[in-house]
């Protein structure tokens, strides 16, 4: 045993055991009695410091009334319009939303109409002069300004265990006179919970489809039944490339969306289909988040998901959301949607017409005052996330972040900061995506590096053969790290440099989705036989046979 360790077993240390333990010492080890004794004083301390009610984390923003207005209505119905045209009057407002493009959609519409408006974003911050009003991702909240208007969007996704916690202190922090909450009828319930436990007020307006939405009776054929207007529903990256290289085969130019794709280039393939110059869309669930498409049908080429654990039939609200996106007001006077298969269309038509089942769970972030605890961060932030809240509230998903933390461990030595919670906490909850192994590489070179200059070594695209698309949407991630980590640990932005990398970059990536799709339709790995659309494996039957 180390000579620290041995002067630590101290008197505190000897009555737990008499308290906690007794008999203990015959059956367990010093060390494990001892790492259990540090579990239980980080415990005590945690539920010292923190609240057994969130909402008095927030002392300041208690002593004040807040008045709520909430917004309450399926897709299509005009809630976020009506929450914006209010915004624009106010001396000093913010918008909070989901979705970088949204963002940068309500930082646009407010600029056009003459009010000076910021955007800020985790990826980049646009600043106008002489600015009232703040567009921003919900991430990005300040809770040290005061506003006169706040509008928070999409707040149904408070029960959304890897981001929802964002939402929770939104709306239980932030310093705003009169706040605007956007929802679906599943969040009522849980909105108005969280309102009166601060005390606050609220008024509620309703709202319904200004575009009336029909399922229809003969499930859909592809690729014969493709109409211009439609929006095709898969649930991987994988398979929209797949479905637009078979329409492109066909002579059909399609748009693409999913969560991968760089907001930007999101944005030119919703314009494409906006002005006319796609007539089709094949899109994941990405498309249901307040995006702003003239869609005329949803088809669901695919009525179930992987969701991280495994393959799920979707729930009501997801086909709710998706399916709403049919029927552009001032566009279509109806909206549409169909599904391939008797028995995918009759799961999709139950579940849209299924009524909602309220939101029961909210959730909580981790509090970084408890930083300031006495341990390692790893095992902080587990026994935090073991203390069950009282309910409507949940723990925020803490494994991205454990996984991080793990990585750095094993570079400890080589990272200046490890033993400070508060900058490592900085590093292990950068948001990337953590399935990349190119990007990971890079986030752990930055945590070895960042003290070597005032800026951040510039990541670099690597090359290779038939890497197509992928090498492109990976080096801009890297470009999105470089400019979040650089953020956190307050270096020097290369500004010039990286805009220009990111246009570039885009560039790349929109000539491949412009034309070259063809070579993503899955087919046999051996046989080179087209594949059933939605196919599990790169093999065809008579291949696998054989095999």
């Amino acid at each position: 045993m180390l000579k620290e360790q041995k002067e630590r077993l101290d008197g505190e240390f000897l009555s737990y055991l008499k308290r906690k333990l007794p008999g203990a010492l015959c059956q367990e080890t010093l060390f494990t009695l001892y790492a259990k004794f540090r579990q239980y004083k980080v415990k005590n301390k945690i539920l010292e410091l923190v609240p057994s009610r969130p909402e008095m984390e927030f002392p300041e923003v208690r002593r004040m009334q807040r008045h709520f207005i909430l917004h309450i209505g399926p897709t299509n119905s005009g809630k976020t319009f009506r929450s914006l045209e209010r915004l624009k009057t106010a001396g000093k407002g913010v918008y909070l939303g989901p979705l970088r493009l949204l963002a940068l959609e309500v930082y646009e519409q407010i600029n056009a109409y003459g009010v000076p408006c910021t955007m800020l974003t985790g990826q980049e911050c646009i600043e106008e002069e002489n600015s009232r009003i703040t567009a921003s991702t919900i991430e990005m909240a300040d809770f040290d300004e005061e506003y006169d208007i706040a509008v928070i969007d999409e707040a149904q996704l408070v029960a959304d265990t890897d981001r929802g916690h964002s939402w929770t202190k939104a709306i239980l922090g932030l310093c705003a006179k009169e706040i605007h909450i956007c929802m679906s009828p599943a969040a009522e319930p849980a909105m108005i919970h969280l309102i009166e436990l601060c005390g606050d007020d609220y008024e509620i307006e309703r709202y319904e489809r200004k575009t009336a939405l029909l399922c229809e009776d003969k499930p859909f054929a592809f690729p014969e039944d493709v109409k211009p207007g439609d929006a095709l529903i898969v649930f991987s990256k994988k398979s929209v490339l797949d479905v637009a290289g078979r329409l492109e085969e066909q002579g059909i130019d399609a748009s693409v969306i999913y969560g991968s794709l760089p907001p930007e280039i999101r944005r030119r393939q919703m314009h494409l289909f906006n002005k006319g110059k796609t007539r089709v869309v094949v899109a994941t669930d990405a498309i249901g988040m307040g995006l702003n498409l003239p869609v005329r049908r949803i088809v669901f080429l695919q009525a179930e998901k992987f969701d991280g654990v495994g393959r799920r039939l979707l729930t009501v609200s997801e086909v709710r959301q998706i399916a709403g996106r049919a029927g552009r007001f001032g566009i279509y006077n109806c909206g549409y949607v169909n599904a391939m298969g008797e028995e995918e269309l009759e799961f999709i038509r139950e579940h849209y017409e299924a009524k909602e089942q309220p939101i029961e769970e909210v959730n909580l972030g981790f509090p970084q005052l408890l930083l300031d605890i006495e341990g390692p961060l790893d095992e902080i932030l587990k026994i935090w996330h073991s203390v069950t809240p009282s309910a409507p509230f949940v723990k925020e998903n803490i494994d991205e972040a454990l996984t991080l933390y793990e990585q750095a461990k094993k570079c400890r030595d080589q990272i200046e900061g490890f033993e400070d919670k508060r900058i490592l906490y900085r590093m292990i909850t950068c948001p990337i995506d953590i399935k990349d192994r190119k990007v990971v590489s890079l986030w752990l070179s930055y945590c070895k590096n960042y003290t070597a200059d005032v800026s951040l070594e510039r990541p670099r695209l690597e090359y290779g053969r038939r890497k197509g698309i992928q090498q492109y949407e990976t080096y801009y991630k890297q470009l999105d790290l470089y400019y979040q980590f650089s953020h956190r640990m307050q270096k020097v932005i290369e500004e010039d440099w990286l805009n220009e990398e990111r246009n570039r970059t885009e560039m790349m990536i929109m000539k491949y989705l412009t034309k070259g799709k063809t070579d993503y339709i899955a087919r046999c790995r051996y046989c080179g036989k087209l594949l059933p659309l939605g196919a599990q494996f790169q093999v065809c039957d008579r291949c696998f046979r054989r095999k």
